[in-house]
């Protein structure tokens, strides 16, 4: 019996032995250039501090600009995300700026990025003030409205939140500003329990089935092969798996209680029927936001600008001409 135990406890040491090695022989494509794709007719790039973030600007045709307005994606997303948007925002007479987060669209992968909100905020203000840089006098003074999806919306109250002087309002749509488990961030302690993770990332959950089953359950009915492809597209930019572990171990958001103090006029656009950030969070949100104007849905999920556009534009022009 003790020899059997002996030759157990051999083959258990050389099963674990080999479970952590053998990821390491898996290869995983490696972040390359993000200036060499060019996804859209305007995709444009810009360099701030480590990180190379891509974005895209809609101008209005003629006439001086009404106003100024940021679009961040939530998790997964992308500029693709607010496609159905920024086109008529433009028309509207608006300059409107969508931007890839870093990790996410066709922005930079890096292995070692801060991904808090805080640090998110910070980036996205110096990327906004070189922007202002580049326009007339005039435009450069005028404030920006934030608006921000799911995980973007984070991102955004924070960016209000750090600067409220320059922020013209602020737009949560399906706004995830709750911490959720921070259990995520402990794997990210034991490497080869991380590798083995981006290897699933990378060979088999970003697949077309997979993007096309979760975009069901955020839209809630079945997406387009069009909406497929946007998402897909951009999750399989070469080093997302490898950019993963930094994502895991820094992201978090700003304390929701941090603001309290947000003076400007906040909206909340929510799918009523979303399932992934429930609607009953806009009560929550308000308790910390008494200026809330909550607006929601009928019908949509998580993702109402993508499913619901004329209502969603509708909704949103009409709170942009309020602040004109």
């Amino acid at each position: 019996m003790k020899r059997i135990a002996k030759i157990a406890g051999i083959l258990l040491v050389v099963l674990l032995v080999c479970s952590c090695l053998l990821p390491y022989a898996i290869p995983l494509s490696h972040p390359e250039d993000p200036t060499l794709l060019m996804p859209y007719p305007n995709s444009a790039f810009m360099a701030i501090d480590e990180v190379t973030l891509h974005y895209r600007l809609f101008q209005p045709v003629e006439g001086q600009i009404r106003g100024k307005i940021l679009l961040v994606h939530g998790l997964g997303g992308s500029t693709y995300s607010y496609e159905k948007t920024a086109p008529v925002l433009a028309e509207a007479g608006f300059l409107v700026v969508a931007v890839d987060l870093p990790l996410f669209g066709y922005s930079q992968r890096l292995e070692t990025f801060d991904h808090s909100q805080a640090n998110r905020s910070q980036l996205l203000w110096d990327f906004l003030d070189a922007l202002d840089a580049r326009l007339p006098l005039d435009q450069a003074r005028q404030r920006w409205h934030l608006a921000g999806h799911s995980m973007g919306g984070g991102t955004v109250a924070a960016m209000a939140a750090a600067r409220q002087k320059q922020t013209a309002s602020l737009i949560l749509i399906d706004g995830a500003l709750f911490e959720t488990s921070r259990s995520t961030g402990l794997i990210t302690f034991f490497p080869p329990v991380v590798r083995w993770l981006q290897i699933v990332l990378e060979k088999s959950i970003i697949r077309e089935k997979n993007i096309r089953s979760f975009l069901a359950s955020a839209y809630g009915h079945d997406p387009s092969d069009a909406d497929v492809a946007g998402y897909l597209d951009a999750l399989s930019v070469p080093g997302t798996a490898l950019a993963v572990k930094s994502f895991l171990k820094t992201s978090r958001n700003l304390p929701v209680d941090a603001l309290g103090g947000l003076s400007m006029p906040v909206l909340a656009i929510w799918g009523a029927e979303d399932t992934w950030v429930p609607f009953t969070d806009t009560q929550k949100i308000k308790e910390f936001i008494p200026q809330l104007v909550i607006r929601p849905i009928a019908g949509a999920g998580h993702i109402p600008m993508e499913t619901h556009p004329s209502e969603f534009n509708r909704i949103l022009l009409e709170h942009l001409w309020l602040q004109y």
